[in-house]
């Protein structure tokens, strides 16, 4: 899946991917005032990583760090944010056909309102699918997946935080087929942040829709959610009771299914509520969300992981062009900058503390 789709010819790259290496025209500099920095959350004053190794967007790079390669705070990457969002308001791509007509058009960037409705339309894509092929069969689990962001009192850098949420993935998804062996299914993991002014504001947290044919038992479920309190350090035992309907959530969304409360009126309405605040301009989300959606600008990570059956679902027909279109470069501000200047993909860095004095890499 990629970050965005342009308007014109099915080849041309994802614009998220080629416009990095603009300067912002925003200042990027973190001047909080006293009261404003009592009125943001602690978390925020974290880098965003800690650990060395870790692959981050150029952009969120500390230029003013003297002993080593180390990223910004969360609150300063925000900016960093903001400013990138901001820039893409006046960005046209350019296209060129073999004839050498070009034309322009905008690639939305997968924090856009635009984007949100492409997701939305796959989300109809996979229901439309899903009931076609399960028909009144069709139930949906959601678990939900939790990690402490201030496991000892002190807010985690976010980035480290994530990691290792994520980190149970494949344990996760083996006991899924375990579970489900004589089942047929799909699956689609969505990352969702805390809302509110708690410790975990702005963390992400993880959100598994398994779609199934035929009936589910909770039971059948609560070695998964077992798999991912073994396998990351972050899991609270406490916020992943199996009895709960907050951690384990089975409705019918079949067919013909049953008037009450365990049915679904609409599985890509459902599913939506999951994505993020729906076709809101990013800079007019709640702060927790920007913050959320400056740890998957600043990593690269997808908001959804879908397998690859319900990635089939939701893959729609590609028209075929009249002719073939290129990307030949983008316009801002009525000035043309070709496509080889721009480098060919996204500027990142990798994080590197130097070693202490007298260590043996000193």
């Amino acid at each position: 899946m990629t970050n965005g789709t342009a308007l014109i010819g099915p080849h041309a790259p994802n614009w998220e991917e080629r416009a990095n290496s603009r300067l912002s025209k925003t200042n990027p500099a973190d001047s909080t005032t006293g009261d404003e920095r009592d009125a943001t959350p602690r978390s925020r004053f974290t880098p965003l990583t800690e650990s060395n190794g870790v692959t981050l967007r150029e952009e969120v790079r500390d230029f003013g760090a003297i002993d080593g390669d180390r990223p910004l705070t969360w609150n300063r990457a925000i900016t960093q944010y903001r400013a990138y969002i901001e820039d893409q308001r006046d960005v046209q791509t350019v296209f060129e056909d073999s004839q050498g007509n070009t034309a322009r058009g905008s690639t939305p960037h997968r924090f856009s309102p635009e984007y949100s409705d492409k997701q939305y339309a796959k989300l109809k894509d996979l229901e439309r699918g899903l009931v076609d092929d399960y028909g009144s069969r069709l139930h949906t689990a959601m678990l939900t997946f939790t990690a402490s962001g201030a496991p000892d009192g002190e807010p985690l850098p976010p980035v480290d935080h994530l990691n290792e949420l994520d980190s149970s993935w494949d344990s996760i998804t083996r006991e899924l087929r375990r579970a489900l062996d004589d089942r047929r299914y799909e699956r689609l993991a969505i990352l969702e942040p805390h809302p509110g002014d708690g410790a975990n504001n702005g963390y992400l947290h993880i959100h598994l829709a398994v779609f199934v044919d035929g009936p589910i038992a909770r039971s059948t479920l609560a070695p998964v959610i077992e798999a991912h309190l073994r396998n990351c350090d972050l899991a609270q035992p406490d916020a992943h009771d199996v009895r709960d309907d907050s951690t384990i959530s089975i409705r019918h969304a079949g067919r013909d299914r049953d008037d009450g409360d365990d049915g679904l009126d609409e599985l890509a309405i459902y599913l939506a509520e999951y994505l993020g605040t729906y076709g809101d301009d990013p800079l007019d989300q709640p702060e927790f969300q920007q913050a959320a959606n400056t740890l998957l600008w600043a990593t690269g990570k997808q908001r959804w992981r879908p397998s690859n059956g319900a990635q089939q679902y939701m893959r729609t027909e590609a028209r075929e062009p009249d002719s073939e279109w290129e990307v030949i470069g983008i316009e801002t501000d009525d000035e043309f900058h070709p496509t080889h200047g721009l480098g060919g993909g996204v500027d990142t860095f990798t994080t590197l503390t130097d070693p202490p004095p007298g260590s043996p890499a000193d």
